[in-house]
């Protein structure tokens, strides 16, 4: 996919969608200001596993959910400071999603969830295209071993051999985790293959194009990212 760097993130035009990952001048006035054309809808992002049908502007911020999908010429916005933002794109059924998968999100298989939503609407899973956008990579994503089972728990039982390919141990409490390989594990147990797999691969902790919650704490902001079917 061809990605255009602007002063508002990382857009990736189709003749079929439009998609942003918002940086740290991804807001909402800015976003309406850029994109006048379309019109955007937000979910009250709770790090859940709810996956909500948008067919309306009416419902921004007014449904609890961490995914959603609509065949509507609707921007899907997905709000995050390094959580992944994940946007799925079925051209056969004319469908998109956009989801948030904070690691929370992750255990709780939200992503493939998500999939799973569209397969029971008609999507085949060859058909369906997954774009993955910045957010907190291995190198930074340090945890308690708590966090860290309860993420690879979504990948059901684990030999060591395969354990390895997504966390690595670096004291007697904690280890860093990839959310990226394990999201990625996860969509191929929806049966999509990873050829059908895009991933700009960019840590928001150590990229000052984006907000980050690890990194700044309280004082982060948060970025919006956005797919829209170009109708």
């Amino acid at each position: 996919m061809n990605v255009l760097e602007t002063n508002l993130g990382f857009e990736i035009k189709t003749s079929d969608f439009t998609l942003l990952f918002g940086g740290v001048n991804s807001q909402l006035p800015q976003l309406k200001e850029h994109y006048p054309q379309f019109k955007f809808v937000r979910l009250k992002q709770i790090h859940s596993d709810a996956v909500i049908e948008t067919t309306s502007t009416e419902t921004d911020y007014q449904i609890l959910g961490d995914a959603h999908f609509t065949t509507h010429p609707l921007a899907l916005c997905v709000v995050t400071a390094d959580c992944v933002p994940a946007f799925l794109y079925d051209p056969n059924k004319s469908v998109v999603a956009g989801i948030h998968a904070g690691w929370r999100g992750v255990a709780s298989r939200i992503i493939p969830k998500t999939i799973a939503q569209l397969k029971e609407r008609g999507s085949n899973p060859e058909d369906i295209q997954v774009i993955i956008g910045p957010h907190i990579q291995k190198k930074s994503f340090e945890v308690e071993f708590d966090v860290r089972d309860q993420i690879l728990s979504s990948l059901g039982p684990l030999n060591a051999q395969d354990r390895a390919l997504f966390t690595e141990k670096i004291s007697d409490t904690k280890a860093l985790v990839d959310l990226n390989q394990v999201v990625k594990a996860q969509i191929q147990s929806e049966g999509v293959s990873l050829e059908k797999v895009f991933d700009l691969h960019l840590d928001t902790v150590t990229d000052p194009r984006f907000h980050s919650y690890r990194r700044d704490k309280e004082k982060s902001g948060r970025q919006i990212s956005f797919i829209v079917l170009n109708k």
